[in-house]
């Protein structure tokens, strides 16, 4: 290359004209792709997390996304893959102190064809492919769903497909402060020893309007050291249970069934999570083995019209369960999306309440109070994005 990566990603940003990515730079089997967009979102609600104050303040949330695809032919039989991410966001919500940059995706790896690919670095375990079929919506989705967004620093992934097939496995290695879906009491950031997930998926051909997919995964996680991850704060206190609390290990399983494609026409999707952590509980008088409990099960129908307007409306419950609390959230999300052109959409989307429930046991304890997240209430957002 006789032009810096810089001038090839500038050329890549004037000339794009795709909102899949932009070509930069494609000669003698190695190519780099740019792609990414800018969006500028309105919330309601300040439990988007754009706004402070007592009050319910509305405001705007914008922010951009940056990622390359690299690709490099050894022989005609493998090729050298990388992709890196990066979110991006205003002055007001960084996602970082210092340069607003934050990883997404960090990783590089081999392509190696009808035998499938390996990458290794931050990205999801193979779970996610079992849960991703009702992933769909912008802001008020994921109620009901667990591994979703996980992302690990240290993964190693191998993915296969073939035959209406997909086969992945994964296994992440020791790594501190990782997201870590339904592990409430420690904020959702775990210090890991390790995590092992497999998935495995079959798209049948199409059956009337689309393909049926059926997919299964399961994972296990243990935690470092459990007594990194002890716990004395109000979050854990309640009147019949109050003390330290130690995460030890986690186990999930997951089903995802969808029929129909998102590009045109029906589109229906289900999805099933069980999530359980091990734990250790500490009073002032007593020390126990016990268990906190996430199920959630999503179900969800859409139709996108071919002027590239795309509506879905779900149900999303998730219940969660740690000695005698006992909390559940349901809500219904509704999106709608118009695809203006392959680079700029716009969407609506609202999520109301469909009979969360507080405990009644523990004086009226809710999500609010474990993860700051009030289900009960109808929220909405509308946002525009440029993507390239």
């Amino acid at each position: 290359m006789k032009k810096s990566l810089l001038a090839l990603a500038l050329i890549g940003l004037v000339s794009a004209g795709s909102a899949q990515a932009a070509k930069v730079y494609d000669k003698d089997g190695t190519s780099l792709d740019l792609y990414g967009r800018v969006q500028s979102v309105f919330y309601n609600d300040k439990s988007s997390g754009v706004a402070s104050g007592d009050d319910k303040s509305a405001s705007i949330n914008t922010s951009g996304r940056l990622g390359f695809k690299l690709r490099s032919a050894v022989n005609s039989y493998w090729a050298g893959i990388a992709k890196a991410e990066w979110d991006v966001s205003d002055g007001d919500n960084k996602v970082d102190s210092e340069s607003g940059f934050k990883p997404r995706y960090l990783w590089v790896g081999g392509d190696f064809g009808d035998f499938g690919q390996i990458t290794i670095g931050k990205q999801e375990h193979a779970l996610k492919y079992a849960v991703e079929q009702t992933d769909v919506f912008e802001d008020w989705g994921c109620v009901g769903l667990m591994g979703n967004d996980d992302k690990d620093e240290a993964v190693v992934k191998y993915a296969w497909s073939g035959y209406g097939v997909n086969a992945l496995v994964s296994y992440s290695f020791a790594k501190n402060a990782e997201k870590l879906d339904g592990a409430y009491y420690i904020d959702e950031e775990a210090d890991l020893d390790y995590q092992v997930s497999a998935a495995l998926g079959y798209a049948t051909p199409d059956i009337l309007f689309g393909p049926i997919d059926f997919r299964a995964g399961y994972t296990h996680g243990e935690f470092a050291d459990a007594a990194n991850h002890s716990i004395n704060s109000a979050k854990f206190a309640t009147p019949k249970l109050s003390g330290n609390l130690e995460y030890d290990s986690f186990d999930q399983f997951a089903l995802g069934l969808s029929w129909g494609s998102l590009d045109q026409g029906p589109y229906l999707a289900a999805a099933y999570v069980d999530r359980t952590f091990d734990v250790n509980l500490y009073g002032t008088d007593y020390t126990k083995s016990s268990e906190t409990k996430i199920t959630g099960y999503e179900l969800l129908a859409g139709y996108t019209f071919t002027n590239g307007i795309f509506v879905v409306a779900g149900y999303e419950v998730q219940d969660f369960e740690l000695e005698d609390l006992d909390l559940h959230a349901a809500t219904v999300p509704v999106y709608v999306n118009w695809q203006i052109n392959p680079n700029l959409n716009a969407w609506v989307e609202a999520r109301f309440d469909a009979g969360s429930d507080d405990d009644e046991n523990n004086d009226f304890e809710n999500f609010d109070a474990i993860i700051g997240t009030d289900f009960s209430e109808n929220i909405y957002s509308a946002g525009l994005r440029y993507s390239f």
